[in-house]
């Protein structure tokens, strides 16, 4: 069975093979005939779609039109046909056709009080405050398309390509996205999928104007005319077959289901940087922890997390290097906080949890979910509740929970990389200069909070929110495409943490980066000069070096608070106080003769820090080091965000776009926002995908 890795994997490759191949996706009216990533290609990229022109599927389509005709022509009541529907299903008519019509008609009821324009990026992932997203709708019409191809509605085969064509021609309809209860399948939204078939003058359409230029809002009318269709007139059950099913719900969940499988792979590449930027312990992940608690997911994450860290040479080893299970940390704490040790056994279960989903996500694609079904193979009809769709609420609200939990891991991580108390040295919000004026993540700090505490919000379960509609015939109602909404924001906001979180670890890893550059470069002065002064002393046991290295290495990464100046000035200060308690052991006369050298050296040593960081400083900006110390997969990563996208080290308060700062205007400046909103927009549109895939 795949990882869930290797599921997504694929995904990948069949959307992005869908996109640049020439052939439509066929659909053949089977039980497999989609999947989620032909949902993605078509809904998202614009990829068309075709029918199966075989005879097979003709009749199997025809048959269950005359086991229909069969039925009223021997006089039977069939629902939805010549009776009312829902709690009116006690009515009869003869207008077989007005019936049809009037279904239409009384779900028309939906609200857009202006039909909107959507442009650009956002029109993918976006409606208008009132209307289902553009991708969304787009997923509908295919999915309702699918469905009617398996002969068991009743709906003719000419209305069923008439949506494809409209699909294909980005003819999409303005559906309200509120109103719908998901328990005779999504009627309302359908309902203006049907009102695209009949010609509603008051029904619109979204599509490209004339020029193919311009995004513009017609008419379902002029839509079908410049289409080149005729409006139909619907013949017995087809309104219904178009009306009483799943798609809204699925499509959207199918949507949504792949945003969130790509989230938690992000969340699993960024607490592999995140370890890196805290210095971690790559042991976390070792496949004993998976031997004693054989959880598929969390096995997964830790062996994926683990080969995401592979070549890095910030992290901890542990029992990688060290067979006697040290982890070669030697101050501070000996284990990583939860938000890095845990993450397997936290981001683990969610794994099961979406491939789960998934499942039932899958099989709603290729699913029947008419009322009543005809059985053009022994003729019979059978009322039954296909179109409940607690099945897609199941796996949406899975995805929710999910969602909320990777968001919970995104923001301890990123909140203990900008503090500072907790950050093992990095400076306090991730500033490259003075603190004392410079806050580059205290902003992103408080906005994850926000983005957290808006997603927890929504995490509350939609299914308990149940209540009874039409009479109290839908006593019980699936609520399914208000589960898959809200998940759908949930997604949304999960990157939008995912976007600010890798801008703090791309800053942090930068910062971290100098540190390693400047200690290596300081090192050899620092010994040069103190070496050039204990040489003078005619005694032989003066302090080692290497302690005082180490002494001043730990000092550093302690003072990550204060400026340059005073941080050189407090580093001197404590080094010589370490220095006179660790040389107790000389002789009175040497500890005295080396005393006196050693404040000499005192004066000497702040300099020799300040000179050296600004200068490792000033090269670090023009060219930064940092991947040279990442992993693989890590690596790519940071260099998808410096190199592709063009997101720069922040630093400071010259990157301030603000001539009243009284900066010189030396190079084109942006806000934080602004490029985490690059970064953002890159994660929604899988721009990711390319930097990882072959890693």
């Amino acid at each position: 069975m795949p990882t869930h890795l290797e599921c997504l994997k694929n995904y990948w490759k069949e959307v992005e093979a869908a996109k640049e191949g020439d052939e439509d996706i066929i659909l053949r009216g089977t039980k497999s005939s989609l999947d989620l990533a032909e949902v993605v290609a078509i809904a998202r990229y614009s990829v068309s779609a075709s029918i199966d022109e075989s005879n097979d599927l003709h009749e199997e389509i025809n048959k269950g039109i005359e086991v229909l005709n069969r039925r009223l022509e021997n006089g039977e009541n069939v629902y939805g046909v010549n009776t009312g529907c829902g709690a009116n299903a006690d009515t009869r008519t003869s207008h077989l056709h007005l019936l049809q019509h009037a279904f239409l008609q009384h779900h028309h009821t939906g609200l857009l009080p202006e039909p909107q324009i959507p442009c650009g990026f956002w029109n993918g992932f976006h409606g208008t405050s009132n209307s289902l997203s553009h991708d969304t709708v787009r997923a509908t019409m295919l999915l309702r398309c699918n469905t009617l191809l398996r002969g068991f509605s009743a709906v003719r085969l000419d209305i069923i390509k008439l949506i494809l064509s409209a699909l294909n021609k980005d003819l999409i309809p303005l559906i309200p996205q509120r109103g719908s209860i998901s328990a005779s399948g999504d009627l309302m939204p359908l309902s203006y999928l049907g009102g695209l078939v009949e010609g509603n003058r008051d029904i619109f359409v979204r599509t490209k104007d004339l020029s193919q230029q311009n995004v513009q809002v017609i008419s379902a009318a002029e839509a079908l005319t410049r289409g080149g269709f005729e409006p139909v007139k619907l013949r017995a059950k087809e309104a219904l077959g178009l009306m009483n099913g799943t798609a809204p719900s699925a499509g959207a969940s199918a949507l949504t289901l792949f945003d969130s499988h790509n989230v938690l792979v992000m969340a699993q590449i960024l607490t592999a940087m995140a370890t890196e930027a805290l210095e971690g312990i790559a042991d976390n992940f070792n496949d004993i922890f998976g031997h004693c608690r054989p959880h598929t997911g969390q096995i997964e994450v830790a062996r994926n997390i683990r080969q995401f860290l592979e070549g890095s040479k910030l992290c901890h080893w542990g029992m990688k290097n060290n067979p006697q299970g040290s982890t070669a940390k030697t101050a501070g704490l000996v284990q990583d906080r939860y938000s890095l040790r845990t993450a397997p056994q936290w981001l683990g279960p969610l794994i099961e949890d979406l491939l789960a989903a998934d499942k039932q996500v899958r099989t709603e694609l290729n699913s029947v979910t008419d009322n009543p079904l005809i059985d053009p193979e022994r003729g019979t009809f059978h009322q039954g509740g296909n179109f409940q769709a607690a099945s897609m609420t199941s796996a949406m609200e899975k995805t929710r929970t999910s969602l909320v939990m990777i968001g919970k891991l995104l923001l301890s991580q990123c909140n203990e990389v900008i503090n500072p108390a907790l950050s093992k040295g990095l400076t306090p919000n991730l500033c490259i200069d003075d603190p004392s004026t410079s806050f580059t993540c205290k902003g992103v700090d408080v906005n994850m909070t926000a983005y957290y505490s808006e997603l927890a919000y929504l995490a509350n379960s939609v299914v308990s929110h149940v209540q009874s509609a039409d009479m109290s015939n839908q006593g019980v109602n699936s609520l399914a495409l208000i589960a898959a909404r809200y998940t759908s924001e949930s997604a949304d906001i999960v990157f939008m943490m995912c976007a600010a979180h890798l801008y703090v670890l791309c800053q942090a890893l930068d910062i971290r980066a100098l540190t390693k550059d400047f200690l290596r470069t300081v090192e050899p002065e620092i010994s040069s000069s103190y070496h050039a002064l204990v040489s003078k002393q005619t005694h032989d046991r003066s302090l080692p070096c290497d302690e005082l290295w180490a002494a001043i290495t730990e000092f550093w990464l302690k003072t990550s608070s204060l400026d340059l100046d005073d941080r050189c000035e407090k580093i001197a200060a404590d080094c010589v106080g370490t220095a006179f308690n660790l040389s107790a052991d000389l002789p009175d006369s040497a500890r005295q003769e080396f005393h006196t050298l050693l404040l000499e050296w005192r004066i000497q040593l702040p300099e020799i820090l300040s000179r050296n960081f600004k200068k490792t400083r000033s090269e670090f900006i023009e060219h930064q080091t940092t991947s040279t110390y990442l992993g693989a997969t890590t690596g790519a990563m940071y260099g998808f965000v410096r190199q592709k996208l063009g997101v720069p080290l922040h630093q400071g308060l010259e990157d301030h776009p603000s001539s009243a700062a009284g900066l010189p205007e030396t190079k084109d400046r942006k806000t934080i926002g602004s490029y985490i909103t690059q970064i953002y927009a890159a994660l929604r549109n899988g721009e990711f995908v390319q930097a990882i895939q072959g890693v």
